[in-house]
C-alpha cells in the first residue's frame, strides 16, 4: 500500500434512519476517501453487523445509545486488511484503530468531544489514556470547540464558562 492517505471527518447527527444512512453511506464511498470519521452516530451493538454489512464492510465502532454519541471509522477496501487493534472507550466518543502499514505502524483516533464545558475540559484530560501504544496518531473529529462565542452564532452558550476546555496559544 503506498501513495497518499485520504481522510474525511463528519459529525452526521445520527443514522438510525435507514435512508439517512444508505445515503450517508452512498456518499462516502462516492468521494473514494480511505478513512471516513463519523461522530454522533447514535449506533448501538446491534447495529455494528448490520451496518458493516449494509455498509460492505469495514466499519468499526465506538457505540453510544440510539439517541447519542457513537463514533465509526469507515475504512476503503484497499486499507481494510491492514487494520491491527481496535480501541474505544465506553462512551462512544473515542475509536482508534492501528494500521499495520509496510512502512510503519500508526493510528487513526476518531474523537467526538461532549459539548458542555467542563465535560469537554475532563474528556481531553483522560482523551491521552485511550490512544494505544507509541506510534504516530492522527487525531480527527468533532472537538465542540469554540474559539470564540461572539462569533459561533449557533451557540447556545452565553456563560463565560464556554471556553472551558478550549485553549489557544499566541505565538
Amino acid at each position: 500500500m503506498t501513495g497518499p492517505l485520504s481522510l474525511m471527518t463528519l459529525n452526521v447527527k445520527g443514522m438510525r434512519d435507514s435512508r439517512k444512512r444508505s445515503r450517508m453511506f452512498q456518499f462516502c464511498k462516492s468521494l473514494g476517501v480511505d478513512f471516513v470519521f463519523l461522530q454522533e452516530t447514535h449506533i448501538v451493538n446491534e447495529d455494528v453487523y448490520a451496518w458493516s454489512y449494509e455498509r460492505g464492510g469495514g466499519l468499526h465502532a465506538s457505540l453510544g445509545s440510539v439517541s447519542s454519541c457513537g463514533s465509526v471509522i469507515l475504512v476503503s477496501p484497499r486499507w481494510t486488511s491492514l487494520v491491527g487493534k481496535v480501541d474505544h472507550d465506553h462512551e462512544g466518543r473515542v475509536i482508534c484503530i492501528t494500521i499495520k502499514h509496510p512502512c510503519g505502524s500508526f493510528i487513526l483516533c476518531n474523537v467526538y468531544a461532549p459539548n458542555q464545558p467542563t465535560d469537554r475540559r475532563d474528556f481531553f484530560t483522560t482523551l491521552p489514556s485511550f490512544v494505544p501504544g507509541c506510534a504516530p496518531c492522527i487525531l480527527a473529529g468533532d472537538f465542540n470547540c469554540v474559539p470564540d462565542t461572539q462569533f459561533d452564532r449557533m451557540s447556545a452558550c452565553t456563560s463565560s464558562s464556554c471556553g472551558v476546555g478550549y485553549s489557544s496559544r499566541q505565538t
